[in-house]
């Protein structure tokens, strides 16, 4: 259990990631001698969710926030029929509240130099009401990490748990090529990558996912003497990546933010897919390829012409890698004040300045899930994030603003 608490008050939520349309469910403790002393009336129950977006422009502050769910259950009034048994100054009060069916995920954005920010946050907050406008409301507030409910996603995580790279039969391919060269001048080169990923329409959260990564160097044409007199251990320009540690792979977030209709576009890397030890891949690099030019219209494509040492060609260098990637980010969304897609990309740098090739394909990410994870609380942090799932920063669990969820009406 996520457990908090104030003056005669602790709430306690099981550690989970929620899915919206589902229910939240947990327990009050009130200690009532505390309560009684703290002069609280009555203690409610809260859910509430909203989007903020913020966007400073010099001094001013420009604040939009959007209400997504909100829902109130009084749990114990001093006049209400739950009461303690006799002798007893503790009681445990269950509660159920239940989410709406559309929700977007819990989410963070901090935009370009901080002028931009934004957030969606969910919350279970215990409210100990008092009366009068000089005491102050006591609150305690367990923040929730939340996904949409995904039917489709739940189909399709199923048979990625089946396949592997040997067994997908339907890939998305998307390809890039740029002409580079090793200096400022000299003939160019060609480099060209490919990534692909399983021909899916949505890709789940913490499911594992094929990906075939390959690169192709092409050399400027040269006689085919001259490029057999280079030395066997003299990397040939541009050499494809033997390992690899040699390439960037990431997925890049693209993410919107609208605040009273002043707007901010920017594009973030989310995550680097290093080779780490829970990341497999398998590298293919197979010996360079003498590949004859188009002689054709010059001697007809006769084989003496082809093998000749003075006929030209290029050398072609290949490397394919093949790996597996599991997502744990929020998942695709889209309100009128915040959005958020994400792209796969590749980058293969080169020797030289300036000397890459990149290529990337938009995937659509969803949450995968119809109920919620729920963790043991030896599994879940001490701090109350969820880290193993879903990829939100500190600041989206830190109770320093408590006081802002406080909605109670004073009499």
């Amino acid at each position: 259990m996520f457990s908090r608490k104030t003056t005669g008050i602790s709430v306690q939520v099981p550690p989970a990631l929620y899915v919206s349309g589902r229910l939240v469910e947990g327990e009050v403790e009130l200690d009532f001698r505390q309560l009684q002393q703290d002069n609280i009336k009555e203690v409610q129950v809260q859910l509430r969710g909203w989007a903020d977006t913020s966007y400073t422009i010099n001094s001013s502050v420009i604040v939009e926030r959007v209400p997504l769910v909100r829902d109130d259950v009084s749990l114990w009034s001093r006049t209400g029929p739950v009461q303690p048994p006799p002798g007893a100054h503790t009681m445990r009060i269950p509660f159920r509240l239940e989410l709406p069916p559309d929700l977007p995920p819990s989410f963070t954005y901090f935009g370009l130099k901080y002028a931009g920010t934004g957030s969606i946050r969910y919350s279970v907050i215990a409210i100990g009401v008092r009366p009068g406008t000089l005491q102050p409301n006591r609150r305690v507030r367990v923040p929730l990490a939340l996904v949409p409910k995904d039917a489709e996603g739940v189909r399709v995580r199923e048979r990625f748990s089946a396949i592997t790279a040997a067994t997908v039969s339907r890939w998305r391919t998307e390809s890039h090529e740029e002409k580079i060269r090793r200096g400022l001048w000299g003939d160019y080169s060609t480099v060209r990558a490919e990534l692909s990923i399983p021909d899916e329409p949505v890709f789940p959260l913490f499911s594992p996912i094929p990906v075939v990564i390959k690169v192709q160097t092409t050399t400027p044409p040269t006689a085919r003497h001259k490029a057999e007199a280079i030395p066997l251990d003299k990397p040939i320009f541009p050499p494809a990546p033997d390992s690899y540690s040699k390439l960037e792979f990431k997925l890049q977030r693209k993410a919107s933010l609208s605040a009273q209709k002043v707007e901010e576009h920017a594009t973030f890397n989310v995550t680097m897919f290093s080779q780490d030890a829970s990341a497999v891949v398998d590298v293919d690099v197979p010996e360079k390829e003498w590949v004859p030019a188009d002689i054709s219209e010059k001697t007809g494509g006769s084989r003496d012409a082809i093998h000749s040492h003075t006929s030209k060609g290029s050398w072609i260098q290949r490397a394919t890698f093949r790996t597996t990637i599991r997502l744990d980010c929020p998942p695709s969304f889209a309100i009128h004040t915040l959005k958020c897609g994400y792209r796969l990309v590749v980058r293969v740098p080169f020797p030289g300045v300036g000397n890459s090739v990149e290529v990337g394909i938009p995937i659509h990410v969803t949450s995968g899930l119809d109920m919620p994870i729920i963790r043991d609380t030896a599994e879940a942090t001490t701090s109350g994030a969820l880290t193993e799932f879903l990829d939100l920063p500190p600041e989206y669990w830190n109770n320093d603003d408590d006081a802002a969820w406080d909605d109670v009406k004073k009499d």
